[in-house]
């Protein structure tokens, strides 16, 4: 129900409880479509993606190794737990996680002045890194911190999801 107080509009708690529901899974499912596509090319091309994780230059050969084995099935698992509502709140920590440090990289690369490929979803080179992958990636910050404070107001309110 919405009344009028004073020339303002206000909604009554159960339909914004819904609304930040609804809010709370369009991103929740968006981030998992996006952790699963980007996914996708990592893991049917390995060592195009081992590449692109050199190509970085933040780590040396055993944890770049390491890298480019854990990441690609890192965010299939992700998409799949934030698709699939399976633990959700830690799923989208980790995501939160996995988003500050593709920023840092992404940021330490135009800082250094690297012209190379984000690898981000395609293993191929036309992908290069720029300022609006960095905001794309800021944004994306942005939708995993969203989601987790959506859930956790969520559960903070006990109501039904």
């Amino acid at each position: 129900m919405i009344s009028k107080e004073n020339g303002i509009m206000k909604f009554d708690r159960s339909k914004r409880n819904k609304i930040l529901c609804g809010l709370t899974l369009a991103m929740r499912l968006g981030l998992g479509c996006l952790f699963l596509w980007s996914s996708l090319p990592k893991i049917r091309q390995p060592y195009d993606f081992l590449s692109n994780v050199y190509e970085y230059e933040l780590v040396g050969p055993k944890l770049g190794m390491l890298s480019a084995m854990v990441v690609p099935w890192l965010e299939l698992i992700l998409g799949i737990c934030l698709l699939g509502g399976i633990f959700v709140g830690g799923a989208t920590m980790i995501a939160i996680g996995l988003m500050v440090f593709f920023t840092f990289a992404h940021a330490s690369v135009l800082y250094r002045g690297l012209d190379i490929s984000c690898g981000c979803f395609s293993t191929s080179g036309s992908d290069l890194i720029s300022y609006g992958s960095l905001l794309r990636n800021c944004f994306l910050l942005i939708a995993c911190i969203l989601a987790y404070l959506g859930l956790s107001i969520r559960y903070a309110s006990n109501s039904n999801y």
